[in-house]
């Protein structure tokens, strides 16, 4: 199906999640097949963001962090993170692969940039957040 996202597979979260994604039919992309395994994020989340792959991670404090926030926000990154890092191979590929129409219906329809935390009960956008205003 050519209207599927991309996802490109941090190198963090291991051939486990980017063989599962496969099987159940994703569009991935491996972040070894395009970026040395030492590419600091701030190299790599241009690149990925140009090219309109989104992004599958397990950092979720990514869209805090100096550096890979302002990349995520200044080019329009998609992201979307686990709920924890501490998850086994197996556990991330199964939480991926659960959610994969979810994550794909959000990809195509929300503008980005967003993060969005993908969790045992569902996915939750927190970039944007949809608090009020504070003042």
């Amino acid at each position: 199906m050519a209207d599927r996202p991309c996802f490109y597979v941090d190198r963090c979260l291991g051939k486990s999640v980017v063989e599962a994604l496969r099987q159940a039919g994703a569009v991935v992309e491996s972040h070894d097949d395009h970026f040395a395994q030492d590419a600091p994020d701030e190299d790599w989340i241009p690149d990925v963001s140009r090219r309109g792959w989104v992004i599958l991670a397990k950092d979720k404090n990514i869209r805090r962090w100096r550096g890979e926030r302002e990349a995520v926000l200044v080019l329009g990154a998609r992201v979307f993170t686990l709920c924890s890092g501490n998850l086994r191979g197996a556990e991330m590929a199964r939480l991926f692969v659960r959610h994969i129409a979810e994550m794909e219906a959000l990809a195509a329809g929300l503008a980005p940039p967003f993060v969005a935390v993908v969790g045992q009960n569902g996915i939750e956008v927190v970039y944007p957040t949809s608090d009020p205003p504070a003042g």
